[in-house]
């Protein structure tokens, strides 16, 4: 997933480069909570939201697995 998101990126476009969509959504979710990616989350979450490494992104996960 972070591979994915190496630029920033839209969500959908990243999620889907990473993999299977239904099985990267969940993935990239839990970047998100965890810090490795960030966005801005003042505006609804959607397709086209931009999505940028995070300031955890230096961290190895299971995020990386899923890419």
């Amino acid at each position: 997933m972070l591979e994915a998101f190496a630029a920033p990126r839209p969500l959908m476009a990243g999620a889907t480069a990473a993999g299977e969509i239904l099985t990267a959504l969940p993935v990239l979710y839990h970047a998100l909570w965890g810090g490795r990616l960030t966005a801005d989350l003042e505006r609804p979450l959607g397709e086209h939201t931009v999505v940028s490494p995070g300031p955890a992104a230096g961290d190895k996960g299971q995020e990386q697995h899923a890419s």
